[in-house]
């Protein structure tokens, strides 16, 4: 082999993995099922979502859910699967309403969810606790981490945290800054923890730094929640709050957002959330979700 051969397959070996990841963010678009819990029943949201152009659905099994995991059996979790698979859709992650591994009920609900097919869940967001240190805090969440991590390896499912700004000053939510989630994540294997990456939550958090947060976790990005928002003075026009809106009519930078991540060789699959004023009959939510699922495609592909 001529040297110059030889240098060239060797920087086409290099170059190969980040071009297939960034090439791989063209995408698979789930949609989280919360705004759909008016249609009651799962057969007919999943068809409602596969005629808006979806590909998955992230289904909710939390109180008020479209699965009650108080009474969650591996029936009414098959019967998940089964709605999405009727409907052409893929089902791989359920929403769940725990917190840790080891709270009551959860590992009746995993092991039945990876038993039905499902691949991942997300839980609930660890809070800091005002009244303790930093460091008290961080071991508490280390410790609620092990718990959901034994349950991953034990149901075979990954969890996965969501990163949710700080909505509510006396609801303090770990994972708002990315960093402090970035430094848990570190002792855990990407194959049995995952982070589902928001950008906007990280944008309303991180202000014009918030492109520095997705390197530092990118090697556990599983799914990128995809919604939008700007801010506006809040009542006492001393302070901001945060105001959701369709796709594109926010300051989220998306473009960027689909950069960095063909930057980091994270291929993720989406999951469209709708936060804003969602409408509750067919014809506007068909209307909302096939315009946002269409902004999203014009951008990641």
């Amino acid at each position: 082999m001529k040297r110059r051969e030889f240098l060239g397959g060797c920087i086409a070996a290099t170059l190969m993995p980040r071009l297939a990841a960034a090439d791989a963010v063209k995408g698979e678009y789930h949609a989280f099922s919360r705004v759909f819990e008016f249609f009651k029943d799962m057969y007919k949201a999943a068809d409602f979502l596969r005629s808006c152009g979806y590909d998955g659905v992230e289904w909710t099994v939390r109180p008020k859910g479209f699965v009650d995991p108080a009474t969650a059996t591996l029936a009414d979790l098959r019967r998940a699967k089964a709605a999405a698979d009727a409907a052409g859709l893929k089902a791989d992650n359920i929403v769940v309403g725990f917190l840790r591994g080891d709270d009551p009920g959860a590992e009746r609900l995993v092991m039945n969810a990876a038993e039905a097919g499902f691949k991942s869940f997300r839980g609930n967001y660890f809070r800091y606790d005002r009244s303790k240190t930093h460091r008290a805090n961080m071991d508490a969440f280390k410790s609620g981490f092990d718990s959901l991590v034994a349950l991953a390896s034990k149901s075979g499912m990954k969890c996965c945290y969501q990163n949710h700004s700080t909505y509510n000053k006396s609801v303090p939510l770990f994972g708002s800054l990315v960093w402090d989630l970035a430094s848990i994540l570190a002792d855990y294997d990407p194959k049995l923890v995952g982070v589902q990456y928001d950008p906007m939550h990280v944008r309303a958090e991180g202000g014009p730094s918030w492109d520095h947060t997705l390197g530092a976790i990118a090697r556990w990005i599983d799914i990128v929640c995809l919604k939008d928002f700007y801010f506006a003075l809040d009542a006492s026009g001393r302070d901001w709050k945060r105001v959701l809106v369709p796709a594109g009519q926010g300051i989220v930078d998306f473009g960027e957002v689909k950069r960095l991540m063909a930057l980091e060789g994270v291929a993720p699959r989406f999951t469209i959330h709708y936060d804003y004023k969602f409408p509750t009959d067919e014809a506007g939510a068909r209307r909302f979700a096939t315009d946002d699922l269409r902004h999203y495609r014009s951008i990641f592909g």
